[in-house]
C-alpha cells in the first residue's frame, strides 16, 4: 500500500515525509489528496507542491504511484466483492464476477496533465463524461462507461500479459 497520512491528525509526518522526497524528485513528488467523507470522485486531487495541500475536514494524502501497471496505456483498479459472514473463525466468500474500472485518456506524467482527472481517477461518476476518449469492448456495454467484466481482464491479461488470471485471482 502506499504511504500515506490523514489530515489533519498527521500533518507533521506528512509534512516532513513530503519535505524528504521533495528534496530528492522536486516537481516529480506526486501526491494524491483524497476527502475521507467523499465519493466518487468529488473533491480529488493530485498535489506536487505543499501549497497545493488544503484541508477543513478530514483529507488523505496517498503517496502517488507513479508507474502503476497500465492496460493499453490506461490506469484501472479492481473492484472485486467479497460477503464477509463471520468473523470468528473467519469465513469470507468472494463473488468471481467484479469489474474494473478504467481511465479515460492514457496515462502520463507531465506536468500539465496533472489536473487532468480523465488520465489520473479510475471513478466511473468522473469518467463517464469521457466516454468516447477509449476503444472499449462492446461486450461489456452492459457494465457502462469506463468499466469491464473481470473475465474481460482475464482475457486481456492472458493476451497482453501471458498472466493466467485463474492462476493468480483464484489459487
Amino acid at each position: 500500500m502506499p504511504l500515506t497520512f490523514i489530515l489533519p491528525k498527521e500533518y507533521v509526518g506528512f509534512l516532513e515525509k513530503f519535505s524528504e522526497l521533495e528534496d530528492k524528485e522536486g516537481k516529480m513528488n506526486y501526491w494524491i489528496m483524497k476527502p475521507a467523507a467523499k465519493s466518487r470522485g468529488r473533491g480529488i486531487s493530485l498535489v506536487n507542491e505543499i501549497n497545493q495541500v488544503t484541508y477543513g475536514d478530514a483529507m488523505i494524502m496517498q503517496r502517488y504511484i507513479k508507474n502503476p501497471l497500465l492496460i493499453k496505456g490506461y490506469k484501472f483498479d479492481l473492484r472485486i466483492y467479497v460477503l464477509l459472514t463471520s468473523v470468528n473463525p473467519l469465513e469470507a466468500f468472494i463473488y468471481r464476477e467484479g469489474f474494473g474500472r478504467f481511465s479515460t485518456q492514457p496515462y502520463t506524467l507531465n506536468p500539465n496533465n496533472k489536473a487532468n482527472k480523465y488520465i489520473h481517477l479510475t471513478n466511473v461518476s468522473i469518467n463517464k463524461y469521457n466516454l468516447d476518449a477509449m476503444d472499449r469492448n462492446n461486450s461489456d456495454v452492459i457494465f457502462g462507461g469506463s468499466k469491464v467484466s473481470l473475465t474481460t481482464l482475464a482475457k486481456t491479461f492472458a493476451d497482453d500479459f501471458k498472466v493466467d488470471w485463474q492462476k493468480v485471482m483464484w489459487p
